[in-house]
């Protein structure tokens, strides 16, 4: 849904596409969706098939990833979420989320973490990837009692539009996966994520969290409970 959908699209971006057809789990997609909401630019969106992309996304990103954005004034096209977020923040510096090298770099780790966490194989092994992902989820807690509600302090910046789908994928794949949910003393991280979740941004690009555990699964992991 765009953020004004009686105004024309500025903007035609791809994002991944579900198993049943519908928005698909892509944390980076979900960046680049955030900061359209967030910006209130209006855009359309193309649900690109992983296991059938079309000739035309190769042509423009011979990688086959996703997102692309496309400028419907010139039709060039923009590649890859942290360029898409700054071209956005060139062009519509209002409401100002920041360039991405230059906000906040904290809660980036969440991802490496969490899947090291649900990827581990012996008992040992997940133990130690655990005990990392708290780490890494007290360093943000830390920051977000000192500088929040927001990383980027009273408004999110563009570091809080990346961290957020990292972390919606933390908490749908570590209690499906290990049956683990997030400690109950990270009061401001649980806080930060209540806020951010409430944000009309996020609950017009929100997914399922199957199509979550699915995409998971296609990268082989498996449920340990």
């Amino acid at each position: 849904m765009a953020a004004a959908p009686n105004a024309a699209p500025k903007f035609e971006i791809a994002v991944k596409q579900s198993s049943d057809g519908k928005l698909g789990d892509c944390p980076f997609c979900h960046r680049a969706l955030l900061t359209l909401e967030e910006k209130n630019v209006p855009y359309s969106t193309t649900l690109i098939n992983f296991d059938a992309k079309p000739d035309w996304l190769l042509q423009v990103n011979p990688a086959g990833s996703v997102p692309v954005m496309k400028d419907l004034a010139n039709g060039e096209w923009v590649v890859d979420s942290g360029v898409i977020c700054d071209f956005l923040e060139k062009e519509f510096p209002q409401p100002a989320l920041g360039l991405v090298e230059e906000s906040p770099k904290i809660g980036l780790d969440v991802l490496p973490k969490f899947a090291g966490f649900i990827k581990s194989g012996t008992p040992e092994e997940a133990a130690e990837k655990e005990a990392e992902l708290v780490a890494a989820l007290g360093e943000l807690d830390a920051y977000l009692a000192e500088h929040g509600p927001f990383i980027g302090g009273q408004q999110p910046c563009s570091t809080d539009l990346a961290v957020w789908p990292r972390l919606y994928h933390m908490q749908v794949t570590t209690k499906y996966f290990r049956g683990w949910e997030m400690p109950a003393q990270l009061a401001h991280l649980k806080a930060y994520i209540d806020a951010f979740t409430a944000r009309p941004s996020w609950q017009h690009t929100l997914y399922t969290p199957e199509a979550i555990i699915a995409g998971w699964e296609r990268h082989g992991v498996k449920r340990v409970v």
